[in-house]
């Protein structure tokens, strides 16, 4: 009884799916580039939630120096500023062209000369605009002062005009905002990465021959699968560890509370990104089964590439409005789901049943692609030398 006529279960009593994806499983974790490129990712991630704690909150003060009779803005300028939201540091400037100096060399942002009531601001190349109308809101209130107002009077005459906001964002919308857009790019990165490598293998073993070795003892489908399985398994641990690594470092600085990243969240994007893998991936090794160089592999890859670049995009589109049209359909499409309904889901509340509806069009399209893909694989995968038709390989 030859091995294929054993039937699924290997020479160690283990399904042989099982044996191709732990062959792969080890096979690539002990690479170079899957050490090294899970060092890298998880070093680059925590250097930007360090580098993103450093500067939260930390805005420079714009620089403001008041010479002569134009310091007698002083106080009235900070309070204005303080009201439009603007961080000033004030000094006073003996000499006009010392502070001109200063603003020359770059130590000054603005240099005030002049009265009180008809100052002159001096910069090297703008103003801000909120510095410019403070400036300008405290001229105004030293002219009112000279015209006999009285302080109360000024005060009311110069009281800004009060806004009031009906949906005002909060801390959670701009956190779910950075966590959604966060999510999208890894998502993306990360199907388009171990997309393109499950392409590679198939194309490595297929030139080396040692697809024909393996093909002797498995059947093409279950090879297939084994491979699928085996670095979608490699690619979920290096993404949880950078995600591990993401959220030690979140809690660590405390730059963010990010709800967006709760429990059940990471589970639904692990989810999403398992079916997106699954899609994809298969997707991969059926038409990099076509070829059997090296460097036809992007090429033949394209069309696919192409989806996911198509998914990366109506991201930034469903972000701003996670419940529009656009999203919502975009999100329910299998090629796209994976991404935007991920997307949707860390950025605001989606109904249950465009959830559901989602995961079960997907579900269906992988069963359907993992069908043509085992078909695509078996025809073509002994076919060596010029590139097998995408027909061809369909009808045996």
């Amino acid at each position: 009884m030859t091995a294929r006529s054993a039937g699924p279960v290997g020479a160690r009593g283990l399904p042989t799916i099982v044996l191709v994806a732990r062959h792969e499983v080890r096979m690539r974790m002990r690479s170079r580039v899957f050490v090294g490129g899970t060092i890298v990712m998880t070093v680059l991630v925590v250097i930007g939630i360090v580098a993103a704690s450093l500067l939260a909150g930390r805005t420079t003060p714009v620089r403001v120096g008041f010479s002569g009779d134009s310091q007698a803005l002083e106080r009235s300028f900070s309070a204005t500023a303080k009201a439009l939201g603007v961080n000033v540091s004030l000094s006073d400037i003996s000499d006009v062209t010392a502070g001109t100096a200063q603003v020359t060399a770059g130590t000054l942002d603005v240099l005030v000369t002049g009265s009180s009531s008809a100052p002159t601001a001096v910069a090297k190349t703008a103003i801000p605009a909120n510095i410019e109308s403070a400036l300008s809101l405290a001229a105004e209130a030293a002219r009112l002062s000279d015209a006999g107002l009285s302080p109360a009077a000024i005060a009311s005459a110069m009281a800004l005009v009060p806004v009031q906001l009906l949906q005002p964002p909060s801390a959670k919308d701009n956190e779910n905002l950075f966590a959604s857009l966060a999510l999208g790019i890894v998502l993306w990165i990360a199907l388009g990465q171990y997309g393109n490598m499950v392409a590679q293998g198939v194309v490595e073993e297929k030139a080396t021959r040692i697809m024909e070795i393996m093909l002797a003892t498995i059947r093409p489908s279950r090879l297939l699968a084994g491979k699928v399985i085996g670095i979608g398994l490699v690619g979920l641990l290096q993404l949880t560890i950078v995600g591990a690594a993401a959220l030690v470092a979140v809690r660590v600085t405390n730059v963010a509370s990010i709800p967006a990243l709760g429990v059940g969240s990471i589970l639904a994007d692990i989810f999403w990104f398992l079916l997106g893998f699954l899609f994809y991936a298969t997707a991969y090794a059926a038409v990099a089964s076509l070829v059997s160089r090296q460097e036809e592999v992007q090429s033949t890859v394209a069309p696919i590439s192409v989806l996911q670049i198509a998914g990366y995009l109506l991201m930034y589109a469903a972000i701003p409005n996670p419940s529009g049209p656009l999203a919502t359909v975009c999100s329910l499409l299998p090629p796209f789901s994976p991404i935007v309904m991920a997307v949707r889901m860390a950025a605001s509340d989606v109904p249950l049943w465009q959830v559901a509806l989602a995961i079960a069009l997907t579900l269906a399209s992988i069963a359907g692609l993992t069908w043509l893909a085992g078909r695509i694989y078996s025809n073509a995968a002994l076919h060596l030398g010029t590139r097998v038709k995408f027909m061809k390989a369909f009808r045996g």
